[in-house]
């Protein structure tokens, strides 16, 4: 089923620039606006500056551009229609097709991105990385989780719908691709950071009991 992408379109839009890098038309010292590409993308990704991402995204050429390079990746389920500016403007319907993704579509654009089939190895850990620093909903994917758990997200809000996407790394280093879209309800954070919560004690439980049959059925 369809939700808004909100902010975690930016997820794209990142990726896309940083595609676009490795086919030596852009780099993360391109001027844009006044700003390095870099300070762009890592305001967007960061702090989920709005601004920055629609000057990145025009520099991209546009939502057209972008749902083409998703088209070329054959990556369905997601559409991009509008600019952020764009979409905040327009009336608030939280069921729109337009600027929406289903979770099953987001998962597989970060299972893509994680196995290095959109991205090179460099381009990969630097999307990871600035994904790790993000500073928005602290209360969603990682608010229950133990401190030390390495998590890479991205986060999306809309009134009465709340988001969160990205990596959860398990202690054994198995990671998890989650994509979380609440929309209505009362405390949306909440039932994230418990969702998230139990998937990662699920696996890592899973993971655990599966190693220990493996070495008492060993030979």
């Amino acid at each position: 089923e369809p939700f808004p992408m909100a902010s975690t379109v930016k997820i794209a839009v990142a990726a896309n620039y940083l595609a676009q890098i490795e086919h030596g038309r852009r780099s993360l010292d391109d001027r844009i606006s006044g700003r390095s590409a870099r300070s762009l993308i890592e305001a967007m990704m960061i702090r989920s500056d709005n601004h920055a991402t629609d000057i990145l995204m025009r520099d991209l050429g546009g939502p057209k551009t972008l749902q083409s390079w998703l088209s070329q990746n054959e990556l369905s389920g997601l559409r991009i229609d509008r600019n952020i500016a764009q979409l905040l403007r327009s009336k608030r319907d939280l069921w729109d097709v337009k600027d929406s993704a289903t979770p099953r579509a987001m998962v597989t654009l970060l299972q893509k991105l994680d196995s290095g089939k959109l991205l090179r190895p460099q381009s990969r850990s630097y999307l990871l990385d600035v994904m790790s620093r993000c500073k928005t909903g602290k209360n969603r994917i990682r608010g229950l989780l133990p401190a030390w758990a390495r998590v890479e997200n991205k986060t999306g809000t809309l009134s009465g719908y709340t988001s969160d996407v990205g990596y959860m790394t398990l202690p054994d280093g198995r990671r998890i691709a989650v994509a979380f879209f609440a929309r209505g309800g009362s405390n949306r954070p909440n039932a994230i950071a418990r969702a998230a919560r139990t998937i990662y004690d699920g696996f890592a439980a899973a993971f655990r009991n599966s190693y220990t049959v493996g070495a008492y059925n060993a030979p």
